[in-house]
């Protein structure tokens, strides 16, 4: 039988005193059909797949930052399937919500910045380009994926605790925008000069889907707060941590304004693997939004 994230109750136990006043218990997996209800569809098939993953896995914090244990980058192609997710984000999706277009606007300006020429030529040298020689880099059938580990340049992040409480909220939070080109290096035959001529820019999210944070991003609110219908505002949610002092008092007017409600963090999903081995963390890429280049030929 699953047991509650938590049980709200009037007094605290040690109180004997006063009244204890049970509520209706909120469990992790009804979650996910909350937020069906509010219209976080992707939110609730990334959560749904978490939960679905058996025996549990909890991802490395080094995994988190893209570096196997090795120090080398992670390969994604040799991972099981179970710890990455290639089909649920999609671009057009991200692209409804104001952070990712304007992250997006900036990438799509300076991703031939300094550090991500350098980047470029660290890519070609890696797939065996020598000065002089023509070599094609990526293509356009390549998954995120694939392109990540094979010709991605440049990457802002993405992502604030002040963003609007929404479906990518509850989906992404933090994650990286990643830009990869398509397109040939040669030697000019007018000027002598190495170029790379860029014929695509490939846009795509990468993020982990994990619950591994600390104490520290838990000590506002955690997840949020969660009834099995909904989560509460960010306003609402201030309120709510306003009253939750362990004073009877302010527990009866928490109950009065929200009840049925519950604090949700971290460690609550980290006690469901423990406890039920399942849950699985993984990582996940969009699909890839391409673009046209008509941009000058890059000097290598």
């Amino acid at each position: 039988m699953n047991a509650p994230v938590k049980t709200t109750r009037m007094t605290p136990a040690e109180n004997r005193q006063g009244v204890r006043v049970e509520v209706d218990a909120v469990y992790l997996d009804d979650i996910p059909k909350a937020m069906d209800k509010m219209g976080w569809t992707v939110s609730a098939q990334l959560m749904r797949r978490w939960f679905a993953t058996k025996p549990a896995w909890v991802m490395p914090q080094e995994w988190r930052d893209g570096e196997h244990p090795s120090k080398m980058p992670i390969n994604y192609t040799l991972l099981p399937k179970s710890q990455v997710d290639e089909q649920i984000v999609k671009m057009a999706w991200a692209l409804n919500f104001d952070q990712v277009k304007a992250v997006r606007a900036v990438l799509q300006g300076s991703w031939n910045s300094p550090n991500g020429i350098d980047v470029l030529r660290t890519r070609l040298k890696h797939a065996g380009w020598k000065t002089g020689q023509t070599l094609r880099l990526g293509n356009k059938h390549m998954s995120a994926m694939q392109l990540d580990l094979e010709s991605q340049v440049n990457a802002l992040k993405l992502g604030s605790a002040w963003d609007t409480l929404n479906d990518y909220f509850g989906a992404i939070f933090k994650a990286s925008l990643k830009v990869a080109v398509v397109g040939k290096a040669y030697r000019s035959l007018l000027t002598g000069k190495n170029l790379f001529e860029v014929e695509q820019l490939g846009f795509y999210i990468r993020d982990t889907y994990d619950f591994n944070a600390s104490w520290y991003d838990d000590a506002f609110m955690g997840l949020g707060v969660w009834s099995k219908e909904r989560v509460l505002t960010k306003a609402q949610m201030a309120e709510y941590k306003a009253l939750s002092s362990r004073t009877p008092a302010s527990l009866m007017a928490r109950h009065l304004r929200y009840p049925y409600f519950v604090q949700v963090e971290n460690a609550d999903f980290r006690r469901w693997q423990q406890k039920r081995n399942e849950g699985g963390d993984f990582f996940v890429f969009s699909d890839v939004l391409w673009e046209a280049y008509r941009g000058p030929a890059i000097e290598l």
